[in-house]
């Protein structure tokens, strides 16, 4: 199996067989919502979110959240892009990708699907907690989405509203160093 670049730090696109256009996966803050993407704007598309890949119901599942390694999630069987062959399901379209960014991992009992993201966290598209737009591939031009918080998933601000300093994760920040330190201090 091939292997995504690692050391590179620019964000991951790629184009499933048949298609001409360049995709890429990307998580939002919140760590529920894993989209299939334009990886940069195309005028023609009113939205740069193809389609959500997990399911709706099982968006913060607890094998969706593993502490190590790559993420996992549910996949929504019933997603679909309409790029996909006649009776081949988008899973299927996203797992003959090479190199692969999508592994099966397995069944469950209820028999949900869940996947691997086989992306490095680092090249994924990002998607800023202020402003709620998207990163976009663009081949080192531009500078990539500024990690503001470590984590499981990290969150992101885009470089305009970083510049701002916005109060939103500014304040997150405080609280969190706030309650670090109160927890601290009765430990003590």
């Amino acid at each position: 199996m091939t292997l995504i670049e690692t050391h590179t730090p620019d964000a991951y696109a790629f184009r499933p067989p048949g298609l001409l256009l360049d995709l890429s996966l990307g998580q939002t803050s919140d760590g529920g919502d894993w989209y299939l993407l334009f990886a940069r704007h195309y005028p023609t598309a009113d939205s740069r979110e193809v389609v959500r890949l997990n399911s709706r119901r099982h968006a913060k599942a607890v094998a969706c959240q593993l502490k190590r390694g790559n993420p996992h999630f549910i996949f929504d069987q019933d997603a679909a892009t309409g790029w996909e062959a006649p009776g081949q399901c988008l899973l299927d379209l996203l797992i003959s990708v090479r190199p692969s960014v999508l592994r099966y991992w397995g069944t469950d009992e209820g028999g949900r699907v869940e996947v691997e993201v086989l992306i490095p966290e680092h090249r994924l598209l990002h998607w800023c907690e202020r402003c709620g737009q998207w990163e976009s591939v663009q081949d080192g031009v531009e500078e990539r989405w500024i990690m503001v918080r470590k984590g499981r998933p990290p969150r992101y601000l885009c470089p305009q509203c970083f510049d701002k300093n916005w109060i939103g994760p500014r304040l997150k920040r405080a609280l969190y160093r706030h309650s670090i330190a109160r927890v601290a201090s009765r430990v003590t």
